[in-house]
C-alpha cells in the first residue's frame, strides 16, 4: 500500500515539475521574443501604461502625447514668499521633453547586445517590473539666472535702529529692520527636480534666513535727550574739508554702551586713499607738511570736547605740537593712524549715542543719552594759559543751580610757539 502511494506521489511531483518547466520555458520564450523582435521588454510601464512589446516608434508617440498633456495648461514653477509670487515658465528656461532619450532609456533594457546580461535584465524586468520616466531637457544657466533674480528681490540687509533729528529739532528714532537672505543655490536642486519630472502642481514656498540688526529698538529705548554738543568751524572746500566730512560720517550713529570704551581710530578707520581721504596740512615732528587725512584731528578734538560736556571719561588724549585754531588751547585731541588715539569710556548708567553734522562750514557732534544720568547739573570747560609757549591747564566744572559743585583737573599741556 505504501509503495503504491509513494509511486503516486512521485508521479505527482514529476507532473508538477514538468508543468512548471513548460510555464518557465513559455514565459522565457515570451520574454526573449520581445527582445529578439526589437520590442520593449516584458514588464516595462510608463505612468501606469504597459510598454511591453511596443516598438520604439509606438513608445515615442506615447511619450509625445504625455509630454503635451504635461505642458498644456501649466505655467511652470511658482515660488512664493509672503504675498509675493514668482513664475519660472517652461519657455523661460527652454524646457522640452527629451523623447529620444526617454525612448532610448526604455529600449536599452535587454538590448545591450550582450546575451547573458540582456537575459538577466529581461528576466529581472519581467519578474519585478520597471517604470520609465519621461526625460526632459532645459537650460540650466537660464534657471540659475532666474533664481538669482528672485533672490535679489528678497535679499535685504539688516538695518540698525537709529537716532536722527526731526524737522522740529527733536530726537527721532528710526526702527530697526531685520534682514532677509536666501541662497539661490539652495533652490537649484528642488527646481531641477520639478523641471525634470514636469511637476508643476504645487508652488515652492521660500523660507529666507533672518539676519538680526546689530542695534535693536530696545538698545535706543533709554535715549531721550541731548546730553551735550560741541561745534567747531572749518573751510568747506578743499581737501581738508573733505577729510573732515569723511571722518565725521564715520563717527555718526555710533552707540556706546554703559561701561564700554570707545576708540576714535577704531571707529573712523585708517586714513587711506581708498577710503576717500586726500592730502592736506598736518603737523609732523613740529613741521607743517602735506599728508593724507589732514584735518581729521579737528573731528577728534570736537568729539573730545563734546564727550567732556556729556560727563564721559577720557581714557586716551594727546595735545597737538602747536595750539589749534579751531578749539581753545588745552581742549584739543590729536590722532594719528596706528600711533596716537583718542578714547573715552561711558561711565554713565545708560548708553550714549553719537550724532554728527558737518555742513556749511560747521562741524557739530552731539552726544545723546538719558537726561536723568546728568540730572540738573551743568558742565562747562575752563582753561588757563601761562607763558609764551604756552602752558595750558584745563578743568571740567560741575555746577548745580548756578553754584560750582566740583572742579575736575583734566591735564596741563605745554605747546611750542607756532612758526610765523
Amino acid at each position: 500500500m505504501k509503495t503504491k502511494l509513494s509511486r503516486q506521489f512521485i508521479i505527482f511531483i514529476l507532473f508538477c515539475l514538468f508543468f512548471i518547466t513548460v510555464l518557465m520555458v513559455s514565459f522565457l520564450s515570451t520574454v526573449l521574443t520581445f527582445s529578439q523582435r526589437g520590442r520593449m521588454a516584458y514588464g516595462l510601464e510608463f505612468e501606469g501604461t504597459p510598454l511591453t512589446g511596443m516598438s520604439r516608434e509606438d513608445a515615442a508617440e506615447l511619450f509625445k502625447t504625455a509630454a503635451q498633456q504635461k505642458m498644456n495648461g501649466h505655467q511652470g514653477i511658482w515660488l512664493t514668499f509672503e504675498q509675493q509670487r514668482w513664475q519660472i515658465s517652461p519657455q523661460q528656461v527652454g524646457l522640452t521633453a527629451d523623447i529620444e532619450a526617454t525612448v532610448e532609456n526604455a529600449y536599452v533594457i535587454g538590448h545591450s547586445g550582450r546575451l547573458l546580461p540582456d537575459l538577466y535584465e529581461d528576466l529581472r524586468c519581467a519578474l519585478q517590473g520597471r517604470s520609465i520616466k519621461l526625460m526632459a531637457h532645459y537650460d540650466d544657466p537660464s534657471l540659475q539666472a532666474s533664481l538669482k533674480a528672485i533672490a535679489d528681490q528678497i535679499n535685504t540687509p539688516a538695518s540698525d535702529a537709529a537716532c536722527t533729528f526731526a524737522a522740529d529739532g527733536k530726537i527721532q528714532k528710526i526702527p530697526a529692520v531685520s534682514g532677509k537672505s536666501i541662497n539661490p543655490e539652495d533652490l537649484l536642486s528642488e527646481c531641477r527636480s520639478r523641471l525634470l519630472t514636469f511637476s508643476f502642481s504645487q508652488p515652492i514656498r521660500l523660507h529666507p534666513e533672518t539676519e538680526a540688526p546689530t542695534i535693536g529698538d530696545e538698545d535706543l529705548a533709554s535715549i531721550d535727550s541731548i546730553l551735550a554738543s560741541y561745534t567747531t568751524y572749518f573751510y568747506e572746500g578743499g581737501n581738508r574739508g573733505q577729510n573732515i566730512h569723511i571722518a565725521a560720517e564715520a563717527l555718526n550713529q555710533n552707540l556706546i554702551q554703559s561701561g564700554e570704551e570707545f576708540s576714535f581710530n577704531s571707529a573712523v578707520g585708517g586714513r587711506i586713499a581708498s577710503a576717500g581721504y586726500l592730502d592736506a596740512p598736518v603737523i609732523i615732528d613740529g613741521k607743517i607738511e602735506q599728508d593724507i587725512g589732514g584735518g581729521v584731528c579737528q573731528v577728534s578734538s570736537t568729539l573730545y570736547d563734546a564727550t567732556l560736556l556729556a560727563g564721559l571719561t577720557p581714557t586716551a588724549r594727546t595735545a597737538h605740537f602747536y595750539p589749534s585754531a579751531y578749539v581753545p588751547a588745552g581742549l584739543d585731541a590729536t590722532v594719528a593712524d596706528g600711533q596716537i588715539d583718542f578714547g573715552f569710556r561711558n561711565d554713565l548708567p545708560h548708553m550714549v549715542y553719537l550724532l554728527t553734522r558737518a555742513n556749511h562750514g560747521a562741524l557739530t557732534i552731539y552726544v545723546l543719552g538719558t537726561k536723568a544720568d546728568l540730572g540738573s547739573q551743568a558742565i562747562r570747560l575752563e582753561t588757563k594759559t601761562e607763558g609764551a609757549g604756552p602752558t595750558v591747564s584745563a578743568w571740567r566744572i560741575y555746577s548745580q543751580n548756578g553754584q560750582e559743585q566740583e572742579r575736575e583737573h583734566l591735564h596741563t599741556d605745554t605747546y611750542d610757539t607756532p612758526p610765523a
